[in-house]
């Protein structure tokens, strides 16, 4: 049966002139023209242009005539309208009757296209079997340049040649309104727009990065089967996307929740309308009326009723006026960009749309895909197959331009393809230039000259890092040839105030060699304002290195686990009263947080309260950084744990020098580094008054001296550090300390603090040191044990340690200070000062044994503390989880560290049922650690004679942890005769299982001077 004529009786128009100009007909604003009507019937099909490079020609079908389009090879080819017929600002409807030149049961799609955005116009199915109706309306924008305002007709992707007929094709349309004005919403005061940013009705199609990075969009969910695969998908790979969404979806069985979800992990949101009706013919009236109403489902199933939906897509590609209205209304009309053609009447195959998306990963493009509208479980498939490929090859994944804000969700992305891309060196002296040894591309940056650990290569991302969205920095690096291997780390620095801040990015450091490119990946959250941040890249002293592919990108956290106990309710019923963690500003928001307040009623400020953060110049305190952490604080009823008022370590060289002279021990600089220290605790607690004027800090203790006793002998007083505190003051620079904190923070507790308190001989260093104050009447309150262990590191010799200062004095508070357990088979200390030995390397072959293990220390460790609750009032876990631990990145890369009860993502660890409820550990691993030898200082002898003498030496103590204290043989034996000069002593313990542990220390023996006692 012959196809009707939509417009039935009108004269063809469109008489070409001389010139090949289309003369147009007058028009008001608000009567439709015939503008063009071509049915083929003259055989020719001007003032239609070929568009493409097919073979017209105008042919009989079905008793009439029609114009055949032949020799496609792509989706355009065919047939365009000419220059100048479109204006600014008119209101357009498309009509064309299309049958396929094909076989019987061919199917595809087909529409009209509006360059230069591309807009769709009226998609619909086409077949080979009858003619079908192509028609939709399209307002054109205003400003819009008629010489390229051309509309196409477009088909389906060709997954194959194919041709196709066309007749009757007819455009009407109305001028631009007579004011040039633009469309205006009806007025409603309680409206809450979309959310765009100065949004433009010519619909967008390109993503807001340059380079390999894509913006993912998926459009017609949610759909409780396809939405949720992808969102577990992206989830797991850490990509966020744009999801188009529809309101009937929403509100059937389960759409809710995943709208909730796509929210709460990240993705943004895009008005898709209420239901899948092709709005390319509606009046302004009807497309508000649909946009508004699905916003309000949106936002009513979201539970926020500002929440922002920042772009429009019409659905079935139909525009419209739908994309003036969606403008109007705060939304960015989105264009379709790189489709996958995953609609029925397609081949949905999943080796068709496997291929179709890589071909449209395209760099700087939007791709969409469907999560709805039909079985779109192939597209799952093959979303899964091309986004794992992409991202092993470096792609990165963003938002369309237009739209959200920037900053809203963010996607930065480096190639060096033509520069360095705003990297600068960070360091003086350090090179940072571009290389052609590229990991993808053609380009890289090369960082060389570099002389301290911090030295490196920095981006500010200050433009692009919104507060409180976790993101995902991911970086590739490799040495340069000829460098062995070292390790590099990804960080953050943050300025407020004229004082910084520096964060790691957790989890992404890596030992990287020469040989190939290793990737740097781990998450980041900014907790709060900063005047600028930057990342940047560091590492190992004298080691020049190349970086490419960089990126940072939204993350979806995973939301805590609510019904596991909190810690602080398990350990407080236990009698401990302070259950804190370290944190920074990235705790105070997110996920993050919400694990503080459901397990921890006290945190210590990482490094918001040391004295380089604090006073970085003299006399200029920055608080900015302290005073975010005292406000979570304060807010969230948490006690704070104040770390650190002196110290060797992180403490600006100011406060040891008299302009560019080094203080010595003279009374008169000895005056000076005391008025110095009084300055800086005055300062603080001045601070601190001035913003709880009612007394009521949330601080409720202080680490007052951190780390003064020396791992080994020392020419000092109980074996103290040599630091410049000492040098100039001596000894007594911890009393005064204790005094001026006393002085000004007379209601908190105050704390000595120092690691490797559980080893035997520092053991009694410490408690000598605290025997002295407490004799000198120094105003000590507690004393804190670090508590940086290892898992073969015995729990014997921390009870020992506890249990030595309750024997010292009963009414000393005690603290598990900086509590984490490594698996490592090394454990040189908590020294960051010092050099330690590299490179560490894991106890256990397989990371699940590793955490198993540490979980069994955790039960070990927390029974006996549960033992001294009286004394014990307080335990700090150094990091809120495995992926923020200082152990993964000092003083090497160490990526099988999980010493924390919250892994990577928030979640709990055996650590955590090693302290909860060691019934839920799983299998204990086999013993595969020594037994652990305390270090032994050297013996000293004096011999009377010329043969030497016999010693007698004590025994090192020698523990498993599994089978308690094991037999100890050393040799040469205590009691034997040691010749003149130095003899080493071996040590051997050797566990039920067979682990077997050596060390060693020397006698020396010196032979007696004549007439000397």
């Amino acid at each position: 049966m012959r196809r009707r004529r939509l417009i039935a009786g009108a004269t063809a128009f469109g008489l070409i002139t001389g010139a090949g100009v289309l003369t147009l007909p007058a028009a008001s604003a608000d009567e439709p023209a015939v503008l063009l009507n071509e049915d083929f019937e003259n055989g020719s099909f001007g003032p239609l242009t070929q568009n493409g490079g097919p073979t017209l020609s105008v042919v009989d079908a079905d008793g009439d005539r029609a114009l055949l389009v032949k020799g496609r090879t792509t989706d355009y080819d065919g047939i365009r309208t000419p220059a100048n017929l479109l204006q600014a600002g008119g209101a357009y409807t498309f009509s064309a009757q299309v049958k396929l030149a094909a076989a019987a049961g061919t199917t595809t799609s087909a529409r009209f296209v509006v360059e230069p955005a591309y807009s769709w116009v009226g998609n619909t199915t086409v077949t080979a079997d009858a003619w079908t109706t192509v028609t939709g309306t399209f307002t054109a924008p205003a400003g819009a340049d008629p010489a390229t305002l051309r509309a196409y007709l477009g088909t389906g992707d060709l997954g194959a040649p194919y041709d196709y007929l066309i007749d009757d094709v007819v455009i009407t349309g109305t001028a631009a309104p007579g004011d040039g004005g633009a469309w205006q919403p009806t007025p409603d005061p309680s409206f809450v727009p979309g959310g765009a940013v100065n949004p433009t009705t010519t619909p967008l199609a390109s993503a807001r990065a340059t380079g390999n990075a894509v913006a993912l969009t998926f459009d017609d969910g949610p759909n409780p089967g396809e939405t949720a695969a992808l969102l577990d998908l992206l989830k797991a790979k850490g990509v966020t996307a744009t999801f188009c969404v529809i309101g009937q979806n929403i509100e059937a069985p389960g759409g809710a929740d995943l709208l909730r979800r796509i929210v709460a992990e990240g993705h943004t949101l895009c008005n898709h309308g209420t239901s899948y009706a092709d709005m390319g013919s509606w009046t302004r009236a009807q497309v508000e009326a649909d946009l508004k109403e699905n916003l309000r489902i949106i936002r009513e199933a979201a539970g926020d009723p500002s929440l922002p939906v920042p772009y429009f897509r019409a659905p079935n590609g139909s525009w419209g006026a739908t994309g003036e209205v969606a403008a109007a209304l705060g939304m960015q009309p989105l264009g379709l960009g790189n489709v996958i053609s995953d609609w029925d009447g397609n081949d949905l195959s999943e080796a068709t749309l496997t291929a179709n998306l890589r071909r449209a990963f395209t760099p700087g493009a939007v791709v969409l895909a469907h999560d709805g509208g039909g079985d779109r479980s192939n597209t799952v498939r093959a979303v899964t197959t091309v986004v794992t490929e992409k991202l092993a090859d470096g792609w990165t994944f963003t938002l369309p331009r237009g739209g959200a804000a920037d900053g809203a969700t963010v996607g930065i992305t480096s190639g060096f393809e033509t520069g360095t891309d705003g990297w600068t060196a960070r360091g003086d002296g350090v090179s940072a230039t571009t290389s052609s040894d590229a990991r993808t591309g053609a380009g890289s940056l090369l960082v060389t000259n570099r002389t301290q650990p911090w030295h490196g290569a920095a981006l500010d991302v200050t433009a692009g890092l919104p507060v409180g969205t976790a993101v995902e920095v991911s970086v590739w690096a490799k040495l340069a040839p000829g460098q062995a291997p070292a390790s590099l780390k990804v960080s953050v620095q943050r300025d407020n105030g004229g004082g910084s801040a520096y964060d790691g990015v957790a989890g992404a450091g890596a030992s990287v060699t020469a040989d190939g490119w290793t990737q740097l990946k781990g998450t980041y959250t900014l907790g709060a304002a900063a005047d600028k941040a930057q990342v940047y890249i560091e590492g190992a002293v004298g080691v020049d290195f190349l970086l490419d592919d960089f990126s940072l990108a939204p993350f979806a956290e995973e939301s805590i686990q609510t019904e596991v106990p909190g810690l602080k309710d398990v350990l407080g019923a236990d009698g401990i009263e302070h259950v804190g963690v370290a944190i920074d500003a990235r705790e105070t928001v997110g996920t993050a947080a919400d694990l503080v307040r459901k397990h921890f009623n006290a945190f210590t400020p990482e490094n918001a309260g040391k004295p380089e953060s604090v006073q970085p110049v003299e006399g200029q305190f920055t608080f900015t950084q302290l005073d975010q952490l005292l406000d979570f604080a304060d807010s969230n009823n948490v006690q704070v744990y104040g770390h650190v008022l002196a110290w060797h370590s992180q403490t600006p060289a100011w406060f040891f020098k008299d302009g560019t002279r080094d203080l010595t021990d003279s009374p008169a600089d000895q005056a000076l580094l005391k008025a110095r220290m009084e300055a800086h605790i005055k300062g603080i607690a001045d601070h601190i008054d001035a913003r709880y004027p009612d007394g009521d800090s949330p601080i409720w203790a202080w680490d007052v001296v951190n780390e003064v006793i020396a791992d080994g002998d020392t020419a000092n007083p109980h074996d103290m550090r040599d630091s410049r505190w000492f040098q100039v003051l001596g000894e007594g620079f911890v009393d005064e300390a204790f005094r001026l904190a006393d002085r000004y923070f007379p209601e908190a507790a105050l704390f000595i603090n120092d690691y490797n308190t559980e080893m035997p001989e520092k053991r009694a260093d410490y408690l000598s040191l605290i025997g002295a104050l407490e004799a000198r009447n120094a105003p000590i309150d507690g004393v804190g044990h670090q508590a940086h262990v290892d898992v073969a590191r015995p729990v014997e010799w921390l009870e020992d340690s506890i249990e030595a200062v309750e024997a010292l004095d009963p009414e000393l508070l005690q603290a598990i200070t900086e509590l984490d357990v490594n698996a490592s088979t090394e454990n040189q200390g908590a020294d960051v000062s010092g050099t330690p030995v590299d490179p560490y390397s894991p106890a256990f072959e397989d990371d699940a044994d590793a955490a198993a293990e540490v979980g069994y220390y955790y039960r070990d460790l927390f029974t006996m503390l549960r033992e001294h609750n009286e004394s014990v009032d307080s335990v700090t876990f150094w990091g809120i989880s495995n992926a923020r631990t200082w152990l993964r990145t000092w003083p090497m890369a160490r990526p099988w560290e999980q010493p924390l009860p919250f892994d990577d993502d928030l979640q709990v660890t055996p650590a955590y049922w090693g302290i909860v409820d060691p019934a839920r550990l799983p299998a204990r691993p086999a013993d595969v650690l020594p037994p652990r030898i305390a270090g032994q200082s050297d013996v000293r002898a004096v011999s009377n004679g010329a043969s030497g003498t016999k010693v007698k030496y004590t025994l090192p103590s020698a523990i498993d942890t599994l089978d308690g204290e094991v037999p100890l043989i050393c040799d040469p034996a205590s009691g034997s005769r040691f010749v003149i000069g130095t003899t080493t002593v071996t040590c051997t313990a050797t566990d039920e299982a067979g682990n077997t542990r050596t060390s060693s220390f020397d006698v020396v023996v010196t032979r007696k001077q004549p007439g000397k006692p």
